[in-house]
């Protein structure tokens, strides 16, 4: 593994990341055609451009923990496996802390721990460490070993230059979409409270229908803006109700303006939110439609049920 300059290796990260950008998007692709009978290009991943990271760390785990060993197949396998699958444990746990949601998840499947490794994927890793190091990373070799120093680090320096600004991008995106679950989770708590102490006096009627007739707009961004604003009237409603009925009931409820003045705090925050914002949360989602939350759980059911 010294034969390699740092350039070297970036190429090699980028180039699997781009294999695996190609593998993940193939498979998703096939399998939601097989499922609606119809094909369309699904463009996965965390990042917007045609590279899913986790792969080329997995790569270059891999390569690191089995080229002293590329003449042994079984040390190979074993080794591969054990680097890819603590590499999906450490980051995987890693995006669920910051994030409070997770990317993958394997707690449908035996033996798993956690939802972020399991038995069955990293026995995968492992038959594909031996696949890469033995076939795959054969021709990249030699194909990356011909290149010119200077060239590689010209190109690994774009490449890191606009992997940088993909990843910033995405970045916001993802603390948009946790920013967004936060912010209705505590509105849907304060609501609760409310909601569970007036429906002991009073009885609730079900919230008005805002527009029977119209239809959404058959343009899909218009459709989206669409169900964002409507939304925001519909909980507009189910505030004011609540209020009317909390004046009815005078001072019954000792703390009920304190109880108002968080409900009021929360709702601001929720709509202060522009357009644009809710729009890169659905384009992450988009990219992402496996992600799972068991702390939001139900708020992120509410969100992707929006964006449907």
């Amino acid at each position: 593994m010294y034969q390699y300059t740092i350039a070297q290796w970036l190429f090699f990260f980028f180039w699997y990341c781009f294999l695996g950008w190609i593998w993940e998007c193939s498979y998703v692709s096939m399998k939601t055609a097989i499922e609606i009978k119809k094909w369309n290009w699904i463009n996965r991943g965390f990042l917007h451009g045609p590279v899913i990271p986790i792969y080329g760390f997995a790569a270059i785990s891999i390569l690191l923990a089995t080229i002293p060993f590329k003449t042994n197949v079984w040390l190979i396998f074993i080794l591969g496996a054990l680097a890819a699958s603590l590499m999906e444990l450490v980051t995987g746990s890693f995006m669920e802390k910051t994030f409070h949601v997770k990317y993958w998840d394997y707690s449908d499947l035996p033996l798993n721990y956690k939802g972020h490794v399991c038995l069955f994927v990293s026995l995968f890793w492992g038959a594909l460490s031996v696949l890469m190091v033995k076939v795959i990373h054969v021709p990249i070799e030699n194909i990356i070993l011909e290149i010119p120093d200077v060239v590689t680090e010209l190109v690994a320096f774009v490449l890191i230059a606009v992997f940088t600004y993909d990843f910033k991008e995405s970045l916001q995106e993802a603390l948009n979409l946790k920013e967004l679950l936060e912010k209705l989770d505590d509105y849907k708590v304060v609501m609760r409270r409310l909601e569970n102490r007036v429906d002991a006096v009073i009885a609730f009627t079900p919230l008005p229908d805002l527009d029977e007739v119209r239809k959404l707009p058959e343009n899909a961004k218009e459709r989206v803006l669409y169900k964002i604003e409507e939304m925001r009237e519909k909980n507009v409603v189910r505030v004011q109700e609540l209020k009317a009925r909390l004046d009815k009931l005078g001072e019954a409820l000792e703390d009920r303006n304190e109880l108002l003045k968080q409900l009021e705090k929360q709702l601001r925050a929720i709509f202060a939110r522009t357009n644009k914002q809710y729009l890169r949360v659905r384009n992450h989602l988009k990219r992402n439609p496996g992600v799972i939350s068991k702390r939001y759980e139900e708020v992120l059911r509410e969100i992707k049920d929006l964006f449907e």
